[in-house]
Order: C-alpha cells, then sequence, then structure tokens
C-alpha cells in the first residue's frame, strides 16, 4: 500500500478537508443571513425573490440564477438578440446537468435545486480540499499542507465555494486531474481532466500543466535508464538477454503511460469540444459560449489601458475616493496581484507548468474584461496557496488566516447582500 493511500491517512485527510469546508462555508452563511438582517439590500430590497423566507433565498445570488436556470429549463438561445443581451448559453454544463440530476432526487419541488446546488458546491468543496492537502503533502510535507488547506478556504474570494457557482467543482477538477497524473494514474485524471472541460470556459487550460508533468516525468524516466555494463564472466550472456527483456518490458510501460498521460492532456480540451460540438449543432456556432461573454461586458482592451485607467482614477481622486467609490474593484484587484506576485515562487517550487496555467487564467481575462471576477478566478489557483503555506513562518500563519478571514467575510456580507463583488 502506498504512503498516500495508507487508512489512517486517509482518514485525516477527511477529517482535515470536511472541517475545514464546513467550519468556513457555515461561517459565511451566518455572516450573509446577519448581514442581510443587519445592513439589508440597496434600494431597501433585493431585485428578485423567490421565497418568503430570507434563509431560502440566500443562495440565489448573482450567476447562481443561471445556472439554476439551466438546471431547471434547459439552455436557451436567441440567435437575434443582440450582443449586449445575456444567454444562459455561455455556461458550460456540467455542473448545472449535476443540480439537475440531483435535485430530481427531491421531488422537483421549487427548492430543490438550490438545496442541491448547495449540497454539490459543498461537496465537492471538501473533496478538492482533500486532494489539495494530498497534492500539498507530496509537495512541501503534512504540516504546510494543512496550512495551504485553510489558506485557500479562508482566502477572501473562497465564499465562492459556498455558492452556487462553478468554483467548487472546477477546483476539485484540476486539482484532480493534475494529482493523479502526478501519480502516474492517467485514468483518473483524464476523468477529472474531462470534468474541467466541461465546467467552465477556461478548463480545457487545465491541460497545460497536464502537459508539463507529463513530459516532466518522461524526462525523469529517461534519465534514470540503467547504461548496459560489459561483463566478461561465464554468465554475461544471461544476464545481457535479461537486460534486453527488461529494456523490452521498460519500453511497454513507457508507451502505455506515454498514450495514458496523452489521452489525459487531450481530456480538459475534449471537455471544451463536446460542448462546442453541441453549440454547433443547437446555434450553428461551435464558439456561441466565446462571443455570448460580450454581454457580460467582457471586450478586448488590453492589460496597458487596464493599468492607465486605475492608475488615472486614484491620481486625479485619491486612493481614499476609488476604495469608497469601487471597494469591489479594488478587492479584485488584491485578487489579480496576489495570483500574478506568487507565479514565479510557484513555478521554482512547484514547476513552470502550474504557473503558465496561473497566468493564464487571469492575465487574459484581465485584458478582455478588466478587473471583472478575477477575485473569484484566483480563488481555484491552489498552487499559490501551497506555495504561500511552505513560505509563511508557523508564527505567522494564524496573521494570515485571520486576515484572510476578515476579508472573506466582507465578502460574503456584499455577496448576500446583492451588492457587487465582481
Amino acid at each position: 500500500m502506498t504512503e498516500a493511500l495508507r487508512p489512517e491517512r486517509l482518514s485525516t485527510a477527511r477529517r482535515t478537508a470536511v472541517a475545514a469546508a464546513l467550519a468556513t462555508r457555515l461561517t459565511m452563511f451566518l455572516v450573509g443571513y446577519l448581514a442581510v438582517a443587519v445592513f439589508g439590500y440597496p434600494g431597501g430590497r433585493p431585485p428578485v425573490r423567490d421565497f418568503d423566507s430570507e434563509l431560502l433565498n440566500l443562495p440565489s445570488r448573482f450567476d447562481a440564477r443561471w445556472y439554476l436556470q439551466i438546471a431547471a429549463s434547459g439552455y436557451a438561445y436567441d440567435p437575434h438578440a443582440a450582443p449586449d443581451v445575456q444567454q444562459n448559453i455561455v455556461f458550460f454544463p456540467a455542473y448545472p446537468m449535476a443540480i439537475r440530476a440531483l435535485a430530481s432526487l427531491f421531488g422537483g419541488r421549487p427548492i430543490a435545486s438550490s438545496v442541491a446546488g448547495t449540497l454539490l458546491s459543498l461537496t465537492a468543496f471538501a473533496a478538492a480540499l482533500m486532494y489539495l492537502r494530498a497534492f500539498g503533502r507530496d509537495t512541501i510535507g503534512d504540516d504546510r499542507a494543512d496550512a495551504a488547506l485553510w489558506l485557500l478556504a479562508w482566502y477572501p474570494f473562497a465564499v465562492f465555494f459556498g455558492a452556487i457557482y462553478t468554483e467548487s467543482f472546477f477546483l476539485l477538477a484540476a486539482v484532480g486531474a493534475m494529482y493523479h497524473l502526478r501519480r502516474d494514474e492517467p485514468a483518473r485524471g483524464a476523468a477529472f481532466g474531462l470534468l474541467a472541460g466541461l465546467t467552465r470556459p477556461n478548463g480545457f487550460l487545465v491541460a497545460v500543466p497536464l502537459a508539463t508533468e507529463a513530459f516532466a516525468r518522461w524526462r525523469s524516466r529517461d534519465a534514470a535508464k540503467p547504461v548496459p555494463r560489459r561483463d566478461a564472466s561465464d554468465a554475461a550472456e544471461t544476464r545481457a538477454r535479461t537486460a534486453h527483456d527488461d529494456r523490452i518490458s521498460r519500453k511497454v510501460s513507457s508507451l502505455h503511460s506515454a498514450v495514458g498521460s496523452s489521452i489525459a492532456i487531450a481530456a480538459p480540451v475534449l471537455g471544451m469540444l463536446i460542448y462546442a460540438a453541441y453549440l454547433w449543432q443547437r446555434t450553428g456556432d461551435p464558439w456561441t459560449w466565446a462571443r455570448g461573454h460580450v454581454a457580460w461586458g467582457r471586450t478586448y482592451q488590453g492589460l496597458t489601458a487596464l493599468v492607465v485607467d486605475r492608475y488615472t482614477m486614484i491620481a486625479n481622486g485619491g486612493l481614499a475616493a476609488y476604495l469608497a467609490a469601487l471597494p469591489h474593484d479594488a478587492l479584485n484587484a488584491v485578487g489579480a496581484l496576489f495570483a500574478i506576485a506568487t507565479a514565479w515562487p510557484v513555478a521554482r517550487r512547484i514547476g513552470a507548468g502550474y504557473a503558465i496555467w496561473m497566468l493564464l487564467n487571469i492575465l487574459p481575462p484581465l485584458a478582455a474584461g478588466g478587473l471583472i471576477s478575477i477575485g473569484r478566478f484566483s480563488a481555484v489557483l491552489f498552487p499559490s496557496f501551497i506555495w504561500l503555506a511552505s513560505a509563511i513562518p508557523l508564527r505567522h500563519r494564524a496573521a494570515w488566516i485571520g486576515a484572510f478571514a476578515a476579508l472573506q467575510a466582507l465578502c460574503a456580507a456584499m455577496f448576500y447582500t446583492w451588492r457587487p463583488l465582481y
């Protein structure tokens, strides 16, 4: 039995992951509920309300309503709609279809989809934290892996891991795919990779760290091949035959591993192409999901325009005025800076492929949409938290976690009271 699969290690990982998922998510649900009761909504009332109870309405916020709509009624597409009209075709199918499947077990009542979506997010988050701990343990050791888990769970934008959003599903798919390929388990890696490609528009990018991981393992295996030795003894022929058989066996094993790794690398891209094929059949354009993001404000402006715009805003009005006018913008800027700043140390500590994947998840959205949702995107970049846990001294961990928790409470209060967070 491998070290990672020992029952006592699995039990510890489960307890830690479940404790972190429940403690952080229930705390943020409570903060959200209290924020609604104490601060209320902008304008005095929520923009929409499905139930009389504020508690039952709590999960139905912002994009959660799109996922619930797809789960209940499927996709809808109007080819004659203006480009600025939002359509649910831009949301990938894995998460809403999972909500539909689970909600059907609850008898199809109006609350069923909301409960199903919340349970799926919580369960996927706990499972993702288990994988994060296992990945971190192999990289930075047990104690620091626990720290990485708690840092991610209290990260300010981790509030979305308890919401009816794809963050939990995507985190589970990404870390699961990378963990299993690292352990030379390509079939499981491919399954998680396919899930990533079907969960988010950027899910196919998981192929990047998978490819670099597979290449690193191939180079390591190639470097480990023994050099044939000359042997003048009577048993030289027997040894040569045995060495030949061993080489054949290694080549066959290497071929199997290469094929499996190739399938795992292709799986996230395949997931995206499956949805694109569905859209092709449905709308006549396989890239409808990409074009539809224009309605959410995602048009290319470039990174320079973003930086100049924010610099001008702060230079003219002052930092205090900027924070007062656009607090959600400033919070997302912190998330973007965190992801970008940790990319280089992640490349050195964990691998260049992981850093490239992080930057590909941050820089293109920044260039096409500015700071919209960037904090949320940064929450799933788990290598940042593994590196951070390895870099923070033990005596400073509580302060980091406390600061993260305070900011997450602020984000939860904003999110659940329908104040813009992205």
